[in-house]
């Protein structure tokens, strides 16, 4: 369904970071009969030099990392397309997915470990993994929610803002509940165009709006966002830079070489792939 249509079918699927104390005084008698103070001496840490960021090369080098993207999380409806099935997952196989990573000995990071890996080489656990989940279903909060606080697991959220409150999609008070669940929320435009194509204005209210609507509604600000579509451009990464984002996340596209930051790989894992399916993939695409 293209996304212009949308604004008018609000319920239609979406396709798509001491001081030390004195010496004690001396029981010599010389030393007690001076007058001279004992002397004191304090300690203040030095401040810790900011990490170097990693060249282009190095950030490609270190990404290695498989990253996950989900959309709705229901099961399938009759009106449902084709297309549309491919990218929603009922919550039965979503379940055993995310427990086919746990028992494949999976650890889910969170966005900023691994920003910070692939920016400054910061070490991240064994085989890690991040999980995303696209457009603001409201599934993300009445499936996801319960299934990653039961499992342990972190995720990365990006939601379109024009959704937010509408029927079947998260609302403000439901992205308060992930972010204080450790779950991180990042933006996806505001209703879902491709950046490859967005001219002149299209960029403030695309880019700059929704992020500045998330940090409103956490109380915090949000610095990393998911292209609709997994589209990005050559200028779309100049605006996203422009408009302050530390990362950015496509789907399955070459990384850019100058920017890799911002044009962060992940897959879609289909319904119809089962645990050991997953995991293969992990191995082989990323």
């Amino acid at each position: 369904m293209r996304r212009r249509q949308f604004l008018t079918m609000t319920g239609a699927v979406v396709l798509a970071g001491c001081s030390r104390s004195a010496p004690a005084p001396s029981t010599d008698a010389t030393t007690s009969a001076s007058s001279t103070p004992a002397a004191t001496s304090s300690t203040t840490p030095s401040p810790s030099a900011p990490p170097t960021s990693g060249t282009p090369q190095e950030v490609l080098a270190r990404s290695t990392v498989p990253v996950l993207c989900f959309h709705q999380l229901r099961e399938f409806r009759a009106d449902d397309s084709a297309y549309a099935r491919t990218m929603i997952t009922p919550p039965p196989v979503f379940t055993a997915q995310l427990q086919a990573l746990r028992d494949g000995g999976y650890t889910p990071i969170t966005t900023a470990a691994l920003v910070d890996h692939l920016q400054f080489g910061a070490a991240l656990p064994q085989r890690p993994v991040l999980l995303t989940f696209d457009d603001g279903s409201e599934t993300h909060h009445s499936v996801a929610l319960p299934l990653l606080t039961d499992l342990g697991f972190p995720a990365t959220f990006f939601p379109m803002t024009v959704v937010l409150g509408k029927p079947d999609w998260l609302s403000g008070d439901q992205l308060r509940d992930l972010d204080r669940a450790g779950m991180t929320i990042g933006a996806h435009t505001w209703d879902h165009q491709r950046t490859d194509r967005l001219i002149d204005d299209q960029w403030a209210t695309q880019l700059d709006q929704p992020r500045a609507q998330l940090a409103e509604i956490l109380g915090h600000p949000v610095d990393l966002m998911a292209y609709p579509f997994g589209v990005w451009s050559q200028e779309a990464l100049a605006h996203v830079a422009t408009a302050g984002y530390r990362a950015a996340f496509q789907l399955s596209d070459p990384q850019d070489t100058a920017q890799p930051l911002l044009t962060i790989r992940r897959i879609m894992p289909p319904p119809t792939w089962d645990g050991p399916t997953l995991l293969s993939h992990l191995d082989s695409d990323f």
